[in-house]
């Protein structure tokens, strides 16, 4: 029987998206894979190749469509693909950015490419959208480096525009995420003194631990909330594992604290940091003083595993706290301004070493500028360590009571 106009236009393309749909799932002809994505399922782990390409690491949609039970069909073959997943339905396109899930477009942070008979999409879609798009369904595992699926989810919701976040996840308990316990970090400490003052002969080890310990202190007396510190003697602690500390704590907030210097001796005053590029010299100036304790750490003896591919995940998991991890400095910087003779110099951010592990909001706080004359002054004072230590103090709270009142509000 002659095939009708349409059947001549819809058969091949029928035929050409099955075809392409099981290369997808099942090539062995592709590029080498360099490590793999964990993908936890019923109980059972999953190992997800990763590509290593120019523009970062790649999943094959094939591969993660057949792991998770979507469905994948060609809208235009060789161009556009679909992909279905419960009822939500995602359109890819070769060499574009922009994804739509639903009604809704999004940004990948690199564009997906058709390459060996592989649709591959960059890593970020399993480790950042998935989890945002089914929060009911999908958990993004910061610790392990995974993807857990815990079953399909009668509800997806949008995130909202590219850009914003969901709110972090505070406890693991699945009764809520209140924050319960939150982790003081007193910078550097044993071998790594940290910057030293001129008249006085401190250390910011210990003035840093001494704030600290106040801190502790009021928090327990004040609020309901667990502290637990990374150190509480003088021992030296590498910086990635302070952040990992945090995490392996439950931990819903992760608070540094030192004293700045400068070799501009006028500079004074507080600042808050949040983690993010630096945009300012100042800025700059400060991540390399802190970040300085590395010298001190053994290479590669603290964390193994570095890969480019780890780095790519840690880098999403933070974008995820950004802009509570800035909420937070915010409330913290606004309480040390209160400070009587000590100028406020406002919230800054900056690629901090020690925040880079901590999958929380987290913020570091500069109290001070030991190499400033008055400055200095104050720090060697007892009564001024506990008025820096009381408005820490003040803007935790403040800032943990608002967040649970966003959670009570829904929003």
């Amino acid at each position: 029987m002659r095939s009708s106009p349409t059947n001549r236009i819809k058969c091949p393309r029928h035929f050409a998206g099955l075809a392409l749909i099981a290369l997808l799932v099942l090539s062995g002809v592709a590029t080498a894979a360099a490590d793999s994505f964990k993908l936890v399922r019923g109980g059972s782990v999953t190992g997800l190749r990763v590509f290593p390409l120019d523009s970062g690491s790649f999943l094959d949609l094939g591969e993660l469509s057949f792991a998770l039970g979507g469905r994948l069909a060609w809208r235009e073959p060789g161009a556009t693909i679909t992909w279905r997943v419960d009822d939500v339905g995602f359109e890819f396109s070769d060499m574009i950015v922009f994804f739509r899930a639903g009604s809704d477009s999004y940004q990948l942070v690199a564009a997906p490419r058709l390459q060996s008979g592989r649709f591959l999409v960059p890593l970020q879609l399993a480790a950042e959208y998935l989890p945002r798009l089914f929060p009911g369904r999908f958990e993004y595992d910061k610790l392990a480096g995974g993807l857990i699926d815990h079953g399909a989810s009668s509800s997806p919701v949008s995130p909202g525009p590219p850009g914003t976040t969901q709110q972090p996840v505070a406890t693991r308990d699945g009764r809520s995420y209140r924050i319960r316990t939150v982790v003081i970090d007193p910078g550097h400490g044993g071998k790594d003194p940290g910057t030293t003052a001129r008249r006085y002969k401190l250390h910011e080890k210990q003035i840093v631990l001494d704030i600290c310990r106040r801190v502790a202190r009021m928090l327990k007396e004040r609020s309901g909330l667990k502290v637990r510190m990374t150190r509480d003697k003088d021992v030296f602690i590498p910086l990635a594992r302070r952040g990992r500390m945090a995490n392996e704590s439950g931990a819903g907030l992760f608070v540094s604290i030192h004293v700045n210097g400068s070799n501009n001796r006028r500079l004074d005053g507080s600042s808050t940091y949040f983690l993010s590029a630096a945009k300012t010299d100042e800025e700059r100036a400060t991540a390399m003083l802190e970040n300085g304790a590395l010298k001190y750490e053994v290479e590669q003896q603290d964390n193994p595993h570095r890969d480019e591919i780890s780095l790519i995940l840690q880098d999403m998991a933070q974008n995820e706290y950004l802009r509570e991890s800035q909420g937070l400095s915010e409330i913290i910087q606004q309480e040390l301004a209160r400070i009587t003779g000590l100028r406020g110099r406002g919230i800054r951010q900056a690629n901090f070493a020690v925040l880079r592990g901590a999958y929380m909001p987290a913020a570091l706080v500069e109290t001070a500028y030991i190499t400033n004359r008055s400055d200095e002054k104050n720090l060697n004072t007892p009564s001024f360590r506990e008025k820096l230590a009381g408005a820490i103090t003040n803007g935790i709270i403040k800032y943990v009571e608002q967040y649970h009142r966003k959670l009570d509000n829904g929003s």
